[in-house]
């Protein structure tokens, strides 16, 4: 990961970007929700709770709080006062925070009763009020600034909280919940910090609900010029905050060598700095003591890689600069809930190319559809990309993804170098090789993102079109292998592996779906209407990476729809529609669960010899009436001439079969993609289906059309 930032504060620094840097243990306020809110707490200058009031999320995006596990300052962390768990009390409560009832004062303060705030939280705030604040004063120096002189009028009323029960901050907290509760303010905030709706049936010390995030003011700041939650503050106590960090530094001995990029190394003898991402946080790292192979050579931590304190910072502004919110989808994109993908190219720009918007997310977005297809965003990426001046164009373009293992580590789990036209032309190739499929009646080709086909290859599916969903799900192929597939990294041995896995995992789906298709099947309600349209949707981003997978391998369309496999998926299907026929004028439109050929589909994949044995006995009685209805007068009855149109089709491709036969008696795994593609594609391109009644009224019994892909 050091290297990757490395690189890329190089090209900040090349186009004259700026960065803010944050002191290291100056840390963001947590992310403010309905459910989780952020409270300003007011002091009085005799040491009182004057008021509360909650802080948006923007003003709470700006806002930083100094300390580590142990206690924060000037925000920390509570939990509500109280915890009830009595049905009637919590139904009650419930009511009124709906406002269905007014609230009784003497009541709710009789329901505080059991303390939610147990000792551990208890000990937590106390060091938060006290411990942490001294050691934030004598960081920030002595000199005479308004700002100095805020921030020490905070810290001494902070620590004017005693351990008392009529002195301490919990009293003081509550007593402005209550006079607040009288005038009936902010009663949802009041009320959620005065109350924990607990569970009867766990342990109370195991049971103290969701921590409001809570940040110290002083009620009488104008006389300083700016309130302590500020951003203008915030930054002051940072710069003071990395001011006191580079005093320190240059104050130890100087080092005899140079750090892993060529500067002279002190050792700051502290861990590195750590960035929170959109989800979780990452603490950079050299080197791991944990990992054994480092005591070999007696080189642990950073002297195994040492990084200078001038490069740890840049690092650690980097990162945060590329993970800005506000470049989501050009430097990066998250894949997963403890995951995201960085994409950033050598030289920057004003106007820069949505690099990570290429490589999508792992579904589409709903919000837009039009952005959320790979072949709109990909034709505006290379557009820009190719549309820059030769002296701004990128030298290279650096992908790498980070994954958190746990609470404590993170992990560079993908990175690659590429240079701008490999990117395009791994993008063109992509879109050619999801598109090596012929049309079907299944909608609109869609070409998958990479990012996305980590799903199709993982989703199992039931043979009644549902998804074997277990408790834990399948990760046959990780996230990041989709980009691995994008830029031409994998052999040919693992597309054969991913080919299995997605065609073990999707020929459920793929008989469930040409079951319905040949049959003509319609919906019964909206409901279901909705979930065909879904499972549509799913069987062509199938299709389109079993096309891209076979173009991976060389095998293009136009040659193997006259191979055996996909012939047999032909064959498989025209029998389900003739059967589906048979069945309509015949049996009264009476159309069994299961057509000839979707019997078949899964038998004809292993063993397609004696598939097409099975199936020319099966069919024999169909092919018959066919031969016979055909000749019924054909310009009043539309039946007779589909009959004549599939014994065409039938022929034809039986034709076609012969010749194409091999000696192997089972089909590979590039085959089966072959025989599922083939029992979902359309006809040729001048027929239609049963299921679509619209045959083309144009042409005759003895017009087959050609087998050419359009």
């Amino acid at each position: 990961m050091l290297n990757e930032l490395y690189s890329l504060s190089t090209a900040l620094k090349n186009k004259g970007i700026s960065t803010k840097e944050w002191h290291r243990e100056y840390k963001p306020l947590p992310k403010v929700t309905a459910k989780a809110p952020c409270i300003r707490i007011w002091l009085a200058q005799d040491g009182s709770i004057r008021g509360l009031e909650s802080i948006s999320t923007e003003f709470a995006q700006s806002l930083r709080k100094y300390g580590n596990n142990q206690g924060t300052f000037p925000a920390f962390n509570i939990v509500p006062l109280y915890r009830i768990t009595n049905e009637n009390q919590l139904s009650e409560l419930e009511q009124i925070e709906k406002g269905t009832i007014p609230p009784d004062f003497e009541k709710i303060k009789s329901w505080c009763v059991n303390d939610n705030w147990k000792e551990s939280i208890v000990k937590k705030i106390d060091r938060s009020l006290h411990n942490i604040p001294q050691i934030l004063s004598d960081l920030i120096g002595n000199q005479e600034q308004p700002e100095r002189t805020l921030v020490s009028e905070l810290i001494r009323l902070a620590s004017g909280f005693k351990n008392e029960s009529d002195k301490s901050f919990k009293s003081a907290l509550e007593k402005c919940v209550f006079a607040k509760l009288q005038k009936q303010e902010d009663l949802g905030i009041l009320l959620a910090m005065l109350f924990h709706k607990g569970d009867p049936k766990k342990n109370h010390y195991d049971d103290i609900g969701v921590s409001i995030s809570v940040v110290l003011d002083l009620f009488d700041w104008r006389q300083y010029g700016y309130p302590v939650t500020s951003r203008h503050t915030t930054e002051w106590i940072n710069d003071r905050l990395l001011g006191s960090s580079l005093l320190s530094a240059s104050k130890q001995p100087e080092g005899v060598g140079s750090d892993a990029f060529g500067i002279p190394f002190i050792n700051p003898n502290e861990p590195m700095p750590s960035v929170k991402l959109n989800g979780f946080e990452v603490t950079l790292r050299s080197m791991f003591n944990g990992q054994p192979c480092q005591y070999r050579y007696e080189q642990i931590d950073d002297a195994s890689y040492p990084i200078a304190m001038e490069n740890r910072s840049l690092a650690k502004k980097s990162l945060e600069w590329v993970a800005g919110l506000e470049r989501e989808g050009v430097t990066w994109r998250k894949i997963d809930k403890n995951e995201i993908v960085f994409v950033y190219p050598s030289k920057l720009q004003e106007t820069s190319p949505r690099f990570a918007s290429i490589l999508g997310s792992r579904q589409a977005d709903n919000s837009d559809q039009a952005e959320a297809r790979f072949e709109n965003i990909a034709q505006d990426f290379i557009r820009t990309l190719r549309g820059l001046l030769p002296k701004d164009k990128p030298d290279f373009i650096q992908i790498f993804t980070i994954r958190k293992l746990d609470k404590a580590r993170s992990k560079v789990i993908f990175t690659r170098n590429c240079s701008p036209d490999q990117l395009i032309k791994a993008a063109e190739d992509w879109k050619a090789g999801c598109w090596n499929t012929p049309e079907t009646e299944l909608g609109e080709r869609k070409t998958p993102f990479p990012l996305q086909v980590a799903r199709i290859v993982n989703n199992v599916w039931k043979q009644n079109g549902e998804l074997a969903q277990g408790k834990t799900d399948v990760e046959r192929m990780k996230y990041y292998q989709g980009m691995e597939l994008l830029l031409d990294l994998m052999q040919e041995s693992m597309i054969g592996n991913y080919l299995h896995t997605v065609l073990t995992h999707s020929s459920g789906l793929v008989s469930y779906m040409g079951n319905w298709m040949h049959g003509g099947s319609k919906c019964k309600d909206k409901k279901e209407e909705k979930s065909l349209e879904r499972l549509k949707n799913e069987t062509v981003l199938l299709l389109s990476f079993l096309g891209l997978l076979l173009y991976k391998r060389g095998d293009r369309k136009e040659n193997y729809m006259e191979n055996m496999a996909y012939l047999v998926g032909q064959l498989l299907k025209i029998s389900d529609e003739l059967h589906t026929l048979y069945c309509k004028v015949v049996r009264s439109g009476d159309v069994p669960p299961q057509l000839a050929g979707s019997a078949l589909f899964t038998t004809a994949g292993e063993t397609p010899y004696q598939a097409m044995a099975q199936l020319s006995r099966r069919m024999n009685p169909y092919i018959t009436w066919a031969k016979q209805y055909r000749f019924k007068d054909k310009t009043k009855n539309e039946g007779t001439r589909i009959a004549g149109w599939l014994l065409r089709l039938y022929e034809d491709v039986a034709n076609k079969l012969y010749p194409a036969m091999t000696d192997a008696t089972r089909f590979n795994d590039f085959e089966k993609a072959q025989l599922f593609i083939g029992y979902l594609a359309s006809f040729p391109k001048r027929e239609s289906s049963v299921a679509a009644s619209g045959a083309d009224n144009g042409h005759d019994n003895n017009e087959g059309g050609t087998n050419d892909e359009q």
